[in-house]
């Protein structure tokens, strides 16, 4: 007999096996495979979403007993423009991208970072109208944010793209978020829709399935940021340079994703500024709870930083460093942060002026000509009527973490949750 027909042969007991078993399965009811569905119980202003794990909960407003206002509109963005209001003539926008920093956690509507970006590109420019659009959720990484674009920011007609998305994606959490998505959306492959369909193996996948969605979560939380379990747990600050492929989405993801944007931007017209996240340390300050790094300590964004320089220089896409940019602010440094790493108020202005520079050195960026830059208005770093909760100025805090969050600089993109403002001079 053939190696071939024993190989046939030999085949036949397992396939029996396996027919037995499918059989068994569904005599005994065994489960169908289903989507995990993501669950944002305890998180306020977040709904779980089985597109993009979790999103902003469209058309909530927020109001804090000092006056502060926060405004989610329709679509979910806290932004003023819909992606249906027509493009007027003249008018140039902007989508600026990223989590909870860009957001504009603890800055109160009329002070966040797009809008103190709009009101000075307008002010630093004639003959055109701009507009700045909000694409900044928090916790979001460049995977949900290339979900985002596809379901929502393209519509806006965008002439340029500024990318801060950095923090989330090097984020050691308790998923990946490919992993994570694949659990929503388990028949996205042929191959996974064929196996699906056996009653054996969902028997085995759903419990599986289960776990991996609730693991670490607080009760009734499905899919949502949280504290490293399992190889993960392992990722503390010391050995960080060894798990990086642990991120949330490992780097070189991270990169291919950026490379996405890019084309896609492309594509349609707009061109793309990328521009990495400051955090307190790199102005000197270390508010985690936990040890300060030791000298030339690998933290979880460095090799991001680092990587995507080296991207953007060979991609062509211009780069504002804002960790140099912070370090070097004219400012009280405990003045830039509402907390370990969310700007304040004044760390936003510091930020918008900083693509305002840019774009004013290099006005072809967004096909304007040299004649549309105006003289330079007199500038200043805005100061928010906010104190943070445990002193310094800043933007304002809405307290601590939503249930099961970690705080530290590992789990650095996750927003805080809770008590409102507090105006300066206020309770404290």
């Amino acid at each position: 007999m053939s190696p071939q027909r024993r190989a046939l042969f030999s085949l036949g007991p397992v396939l029996l096996l396996l027919l037995t078993g499918e059989v068994g399965a569904r005599l005994v009811g065994a489960p169908v495979c289903e989507p995990i569905v993501p669950s944002a119980t305890g998180w306020d202003t977040m709904l779980g979403d089985p597109r993009y794990l979790w999103k902003l909960e469209p058309n909530r407003r927020m109001d804090s007993p000092d006056g502060a206002v926060t405004q989610i509109n329709a679509v979910g963005l806290r932004t003023r423009l819909l992606p249906t209001d027509p493009k007027k003539p003249g008018e140039k926008r902007i989508l600026v991208t990223g989590d909870s920093s860009v957001y504009g956690w603890g800055q109160p509507d009329g002070l966040t970072y797009a809008e103190q970006l709009e009101a000075e590109l307008n002010a630093n420019f004639t003959g055109v109208t701009f507009s700045v659009i909000n694409l900044g959720v928090p916790g979001y990484s460049t995977v949900q944010t290339l979900r985002l674009l596809e379901d929502l920011g393209w519509a806006y007609q965008p002439d340029l793209l500024v990318v801060h998305n950095i923090f989330s994606d090097c984020n050691i959490d308790s998923f990946q978020d490919e992993v994570a998505l694949q659990l929503t959306d388990p028949d996205r492959t042929a191959f996974r829709w064929a196996l699906h369909r056996s009653r054996l193996y969902c028997s085995v996948y759903m419990p599986w399935a289960r776990a991996q969605g609730s693991a670490n979560q607080a009760t009734n939380r499905v899919l949502q940021p949280g504290n490293p379990v399992g190889a993960n747990a392992g990722a503390a600050l010391e050995v960080i340079d060894q798990v990086i492929d642990l991120s949330r989405v490992p780097l070189s993801d991270y990169l291919d994703n950026l490379s996405t944007i890019q084309a896609e931007a492309k594509a349609r017209g707009a061109t793309m500024v990328v521009a990495p996240l400051a955090q307190e340390w790199d102005v000197g300050i270390w508010n985690a709870p936990m040890t300060p790094p030791t000298e030339g300590q690998v933290l979880p964004w460095y090799p991001y930083r680092e990587a995507q320089a080296e991207w953007a220089a060979e991609a062509g896409v211009p780069r504002i460093y804002l960790p140099e940019v912070f370090a070097k602010a004219p400012v009280d440094k405990s003045d830039l942060f509402i907390d370990n790493m969310h700007p304040s108020v004044t760390g936003a202005s510091i930020m918008a002026h900083e693509v305002v520079q840019l774009l004013r050195a290099q006005p072809a960026l967004l096909d304007l000509e040299a004649t549309a830059v105006a003289g330079a208005p007199p500038w200043r770093p805005k100061e928010s009527p906010y104190r943070r909760r445990g002193g310094g100025h800043g933007g304002g805090r809405q307290g601590g973490p939503p249930p099961g969050q970690g705080q530290g600089p590992s789990h650095g993109a996750t927003p805080p949750q809770g008590p409102p403002l507090q105006p300066a001079g206020g309770p404290r």
